[in-house]
């Protein structure tokens, strides 16, 4: 297995410090290779950024953060194997930034969380299942919460005919199970709904099927390379729909892959924007991607997402005082009551992880910048 390293110069502070007392090891399985690389590789970046700002400025009660990063290419098998040798040889506080609610199962399946008290924090996923498990503290709000947001947009447009598409994947389901039930509270029923295949680019099916019904608007409920094939297919087809996308979909790489394409489609997200100066966290972070040197092209909605995150972990750390273990991390997350990160709030409390029901909408310009 490759372990997943991310090179700069201009992290200094997690090089290594002999003022340090000691390491405090946080670590990331994520999926560093395989379709979803780039998010996981930017949500890695926005991570670091945010542990070098903590060393750089004294670590957490004179300790070292540090973080451990293992590519498991989004295979859950993978995402297992990785989570039991870093508890055996790595002894990590916490995890972060786990993707996709199989491989988050697959884990917890075999007790690695439960038996080792490990927190995860930062789940890259809104399934309500994970939502009950209490070693995931979650930064980001639920596939529910996106699904209801989007549906409130398109009602605000007057849209009445709305089809579905949705990948065959547990967080496909889940929402589709979500929009039948508040579609139905609207009097609604669905214009079209066509199931796509997990992983799978033939989508000439799907496209067929909702271009022919002719809906206003189509929820789109895929990860990023299904998701740009089915829009593609609809363009060529000429749609005039207007399409919602959930956060499965990676604005930034969907502007990537279709270009112009993929103007006029609009995506849920679960941070702020970070192009947008006017929210305080969103700003501190860019003021570090450039002091850092870094492209700014990675200094987006995933980076920031992971800058998020660890903070959180930081904060955590810090309320847990001198018990820096695992359950001071967790008790220290849990005190959490309405902390304001700089227009982003974190809201835990005992038995209540779900840290954030911020959603918003970003829409995508014919000139591929994403706005909000």
């Amino acid at each position: 297995m490759k372990h997943w390293k991310l090179c700069g110069a201009a992290l200094l502070a997690l090089a290594g410090n002999p003022l340090f007392a000691r390491e405090i090891v946080v670590a990331q399985v994520a999926p560093f290779g395989g379709p979803l690389a780039v998010s996981g590789r930017d949500f890695n970046l926005g991570a670091m950024i945010a542990f070098d700002e903590v060393n750089a400025a004294g670590g957490i009660g004179g300790n070292r953060l540090r973080l451990i990063s293992r590519d498991d290419g989004y295979r859950s098998a993978d995402t297992a194997q990785h989570v039991g040798q870093l508890l055996e040889q790595d002894d990590p506080i916490a995890l972060i930034g786990m993707w996709g609610a199989e491989n988050i199962d697959a884990v917890v399946e075999k007790g690695l969380l439960a038996n080792a008290g490990l927190p995860v924090v930062g789940v890259r996923s809104g399934v309500a299942a994970l939502r009950k498990n209490a070693n995931l503290f979650h930064v980001r709000a639920s596939y529910r919460d996106e699904v209801q947001r989007i549906l409130d947009q398109i009602r605000t447009m007057g849209s009445t005919r709305i089809a579905v598409v949705y990948e065959d994947d547990g967080f496909g389901r889940e929402a589709w199970a979500d929009v039948q039930e508040m579609l139905a509270k609207r009097a609604l029923k669905p214009a079209a709904v066509a199931v796509q295949p997990k992983n799978s680019l033939k989508v000439d099916s799907a496209v067929a099927l909702i271009a022919q019904a002719e809906p206003q608007a189509v929820l789109l409920v895929a990860n990023t390379p299904v998701a740009a094939a089915i829009i593609k297919g609809l363009r060529a087809k000429n749609s005039p729909s207007f399409i919602f996308a959930t956060s499965t979909v990676d604005a930034e790489q969907l502007v990537s892959q279709l270009g112009a394409a993929a103007g006029g489609v609009a995506v849920a997200q679960s941070v702020p924007n970070p192009y947008k100066a006017t929210v305080p966290i969103a700003r501190e972070f860019q003021n570090r991607v450039k002091a850092l040197g870094i492209d700014a092209a990675r200094g987006n909605f995933a980076s920031l997402e992971g800058y998020i995150a660890a903070r959180v972990v930081a904060e955590g750390l810090r309320r847990a005082g001198k018990d820096a273990s695992r359950t001071g991390l967790a008790r220290g997350l849990e005190s959490m009551r309405r902390f304001n990160m700089g227009g982003f709030v974190v809201d835990f409390a005992p038995g209540q992880h779900e840290g954030s029901r911020y959603v918003d909408l970003s829409l995508i310009g014919t000139d591929g910048r994403i706005r909000q």
